[in-house]
C-alpha cells in the first residue's frame, strides 16, 4: 500500500511548540497582566453563559517515569499533599466568587502527576470542595488519571461513587525491557486486574496511555 504524505502540512508543523500539558505556555504569561485584568476577564466570560470545564492538577507521584515531562513532585510521604490541597481550595473559592453559578461544569478532569496519590478521604474532600464552589452538571463527563501500580483499597470504588465515569491509565508498554528503560515496571496481570475492576464498577470510558 502506497503512503501519501502532505508535504505542505509537514512543513507547516515542523517547528518547536509548547507541550500539550502547558497551554498557554509559560512564555505567554507576563507581569503586564495582573489580578484585576484576570478578574475582569472572568466576569466578562459570564456574559456568554458558556458551560465550564475544570482541570485539577495533582502534582505528586511515588516514583519517576523517565519519559515524563509534566510538573511533578516525587515523594513517598502522603502528608505532602495537604498544603497543596489547602491552596487549591482557596483558589476554587476565589474563582467561585467571579464565575456565574448558573454556568454548569460539564467536564472535570483530575490529572497529574498521580491523582490516586491522594487518600480516599482527600478524594472525597476535594470533590466536595468542587461542588461547593461550582455547579456540576448531573451529566458531566468526570475523568481521572490513575497509576495502576499505586492503587490502594477503596480508591476506585470511591471515585465511582463520587460520579467519575471515565478513567485514563498508563499502560505505556508490556515489554519488560521497555518498562525497565522508562522506569515503569508493571506486569500485564496487574493491568488486566485493574481493567476488570474498572469494567465491573461501571466506568463508561477507559483510556490507555501508550509510549
Amino acid at each position: 500500500m502506497k503512503t501519501i504524505f502532505n508535504k505542505s502540512l509537514i512543513e507547516k508543523y515542523d517547528k518547536p511548540g509548547p507541550r500539550y500539558t502547558s497551554y498557554p505556555p509559560a512564555t505567554e504569561f507576563t507581569e503586564s497582566v495582573g489580578k484585576e485584568d484576570y478578574k475582569k476577564k472572568l466576569l466578562e466570560s459570564n456574559q456568554g453563559k458558556r458551560p465550564l470545564s475544570l482541570y485539577i492538577h495533582i502534582p505528586f507521584c511515588e516514583s519517576a517515569c523517565w519519559f515524563c515531562g509534566c510538573n511533578v513532585i516525587i515523594s513517598h510521604r502522603k502528608d505532602v499533599s495537604k498544603r497543596y490541597l489547602d491552596y487549591l481550595y482557596r483558589e476554587m473559592e476565589l474563582l467561585g466568587r467571579y464565575l456565574d453559578k448558573s454556568r454548569k461544569v460539564v467536564q472535570i478532569h483530575w490529572g497529574g502527576g498521580t491523582p490516586n496519590f491522594l487518600t480516599v478521604e482527600e478524594m472525597e474532600e476535594l470533590f466536595s470542595k468542587m461542588k461547593e464552589n461550582f455547579s456540576v452538571d448531573e451529566d458531566a463527563e468526570i475523568s481521572v488519571e490513575i497509576d495502576p501500580r499505586y492503587l490502594s483499597e477503596g480508591q476506585l470504588e470511591t471515585l465511582r461513587q463520587l460520579g467519575f465515569n471515565r478513567v485514563s491509565m498508563g499502560l505505556q508498554d508490556l515489554d519488560e525491557e521497555v518498562q525497565r528503560a522508562i522506569n515503569r515496571i508493571q506486569p500485564e496481570s496487574l493491568m488486566r486486574d485493574v481493567m476488570k475492576q474498572l469494567r465491573e464498577l461501571g466506568f463508561k470510558s477507559i483510556n490507555i496511555d501508550l509510549v
